[in-house]
Order: C-alpha cells, then structure tokens, then sequence
C-alpha cells in the first residue's frame, strides 16, 4: 500500500506511514461488511424477482382476457352465421306459400276489361259476345248477364249466363233471342258464382253484321 502523502511504499497491515506518519486507510474489508452488502445484494435480487413474477402474472392476465375476448366474438359471429342460415331456410321454406297468397291477395279484380261482339248476316244468326276478365282468373265460374237493345226497344230478357273464364281470361256468352235484329246497344252485367255483382259496362253498337270491338 502507497501512502497518499509521500507516496512511500507500506505494509497492507500498516495503519499510519513509516516514513511520514500519514494514517492509511485499510482496504481489508470485515466480515460484517461483506455480509451486510451480500444481504442488501440478496434483497435486491428478492425485490426484482417479485417485480418479474408480477409483471408475467399480469401479461397472463392480460392475454387470457384477449383470448376470451376473440373467442367469445368467434362463437357470436358463428352464432349469428347459423342464425342466418336458419332465417334463409325458413324464408325459402316459407317463400312460395306466402308468394301464392301475395299473389292471390293482389290479384286483379274481376272486371270487364274489352273484347268484342259478333252479329251474322242471316236472319237465325245469333250475337255472340267474346269478353275479357283476365287470364289471373282462368277457371273461376262467374255468370254474365247481356241487355241487348236497337232504339231504345230490348232485344232479349238478358238470362243469367253461368260460365268459366278459359285459359285467355275470356269467356263468351251467345245471346239466342236476340237474332231478329242487330242491336245498337248492349249492356253487360257480370256476377260472381254467388250473384254478387262485380262489374258493368254499356257498349254502343253499329248496326251492322261483322265483328265490333270494345
């Protein structure tokens, strides 16, 4: 060991400077020092191990919540896919019902849309009237009723006529006592299969053999 004042050269074990008296200070270190600092050292080591384990207690914490967290949205996503599935199913599976009765729910109603008279050139011909309701109501039974009249004068008692609509949404009613003149007027009174009236329409005619539309 040096002194720090004469830099003269020492005995570890030395305490003061031989040549000039100078204290030294001994750098053996005591036993109660070196256990002092070994317990602080292993405190400090205790202490940063508890500080880790809290940290990775929390990180589990932390990671287990987001596990949780896609999972639960995963089976809500699958959840809601089935549900639809199940939605899709059921609106097919119920579709063409509930398209029939749409359908039949907002079906026209019956009434006399046009079509046309037919009068022959002969004494004993009849009058023939080809009317249209609509090809929706193929094959409903309805009944028509045809006022036939030439100046003002009736032509025929205009009989109930029970008939069925054909696939073209027309029917045809021939008038048979209304051939001894060409009428000038006809008036058409059409009915459900009850005897409900649905419709009515007057239609100015020629006098004249041939077909006539309205």
């Amino acid at each position: 060991m040096n002194c720090p004042n004469c830099n003269t050269e020492n005995n570890d074990s030395a305490k003061f400077c031989k040549k000039c008296g100078t204290p030294l200070k001994n750098k053996t270190i005591s036993h109660e020092s070196m256990i002092n600092s070994m317990s602080g050292e292993k405190a400090n080591n205790e202490k940063n191990t508890k500080i880790i384990i809290i940290a990775l207690v929390i990180i589990a914490v932390v990671l287990a919540g987001v596990f949780a967290y896609i999972g639960l949205a995963n089976h809500d996503t699958s959840s809601q896919g089935s549900n639809n599935a199940n939605s899709q199913t059921t609106s097919s599976s119920v579709s063409p019902g509930s398209s029939s009765q749409s359908s039949s729910s907002q079906a026209a109603p019956m009434t006399i849309r046009g079509g046309s008279f037919s009068t022959g050139s002969e004494l004993s011909d009849k009058t023939y009237a080809h009317i249209l309701i609509g090809p929706e109501h193929a094959g409903k039974s309805v009944q028509v009723q045809i006022f036939y009249s030439r100046d003002g004068s009736a032509l025929n008692n205009g009989n109930m006529v029970p008939v069925t609509i054909d696939s073209s949404g027309y029917v045809d009613v021939a008038s048979a006592d209304a051939y001894r003149y060409y009428p000038d007027h006809a008036k058409i009174n059409l009915y459900d299969s009850s005897g409900h009236l649905l419709d009515t329409q007057e239609v100015s005619l020629s006098i004249t053999s041939g077909t006539q539309t309205f």
